[in-house]
């Protein structure tokens, strides 16, 4: 069953705020915003409370209309700020892995699959925003170019690793979201075509990892579950770097 996270979040110290987020000293808006991924994350967008998310501050309910309209406001801002620390993810996990295409790649499947497994039902809201509609109109309103900025630039990411792993070099990565690769599109645009390709595959694997699956729920209880499921994983990232190679 999905985690009920209830501890006294009044009493969190710097050290409690980072492990969900960037901010050590966070205002009380800000404060709202991270237990709702972490409420979100738990038990996903149906049943999440923002009472509950007040109740943990010991705050006021009508706090949550004051800062943001409403629970469909709440879960917009949640939403965008889970996007960042997705985002963020994606692009240190091919920054900082070795200077190497096929590890740049592995690394980038790898890391969003364990980001998909830590966050659960928030992750799942991103990559399926159908499940919150109304907040996504909201989304959409107020944060859709960047999102889409930022979505261009992991796929200029793995477009690079892509390419290098086709033509055996080992080019940069440390390009920004407002100084991409622009010739790359016009050079390699089979790169740029199976990137997307990828990027389809890892979320279809990374979403696997963050859901609680009744079909497969059962393999906790078995002896040969980490053997099974660690071959899947390792068979399906292979796959996905045959893909790259254009194999």
């Amino acid at each position: 069953m999905p985690k009920r996270n209830l501890s006294d979040a009044s009493v969190y110290a710097a050290a409690d705020w980072l492990k969900l987020g960037p901010v050590a000293d966070p205002s009380t808006r800000e404060k709202m915003i991270m237990l709702a991924i972490e409420d979100i994350r738990d038990v996903g967008p149906a049943d999440f409370s923002p009472m509950r998310v007040c109740d943990r501050l010991g705050l006021k309910h009508p706090l949550v209309n004051y800062h943001f309209g409403n629970r469909d406001g709440l879960i917009a801002e949640a939403t965008w700020w889970a996007y960042q620390l997705w985002s963020k993810n994606v692009v240190d996990s091919i920054q900082k892995a070795p200077s190497n295409p096929e590890k740049r790649l592995r690394a980038f499947v790898v890391e969003e699959a364990k980001w998909a497994a830590k966050f659960e039902g928030m992750y799942l809201l991103l990559q399926h925003p159908l499940a919150s509609f109304d907040s996504q109109i909201l989304v959409k309103e107020r944060y859709q170019k960047e999102m889409e900025e930022l979505f261009d630039y992991h796929l200029a990411l793995v477009a690079v690793c892509v390419a290098d792993l086709r033509s055996g070099k080992v080019s940069s990565v440390e390009f920004d979201k407002d100084n991409l690769p622009r010739t790359l599109s016009l050079t390699n645009p089979g790169a740029v075509l199976t990137a997307g390709h990828i990027a389809w595959m890892t979320h279809g694997f990374a979403s696997w990892s963050a859901g609680h699956h009744v079909s497969t729920k059962s393999m906790d209880a078995r002896a040969v579950k980490n053997l099974s499921v660690g071959i899947a994983k390792k068979t399906y990232i292979d796959l996905i770097v045959k893909v790259a190679k254009g194999n």
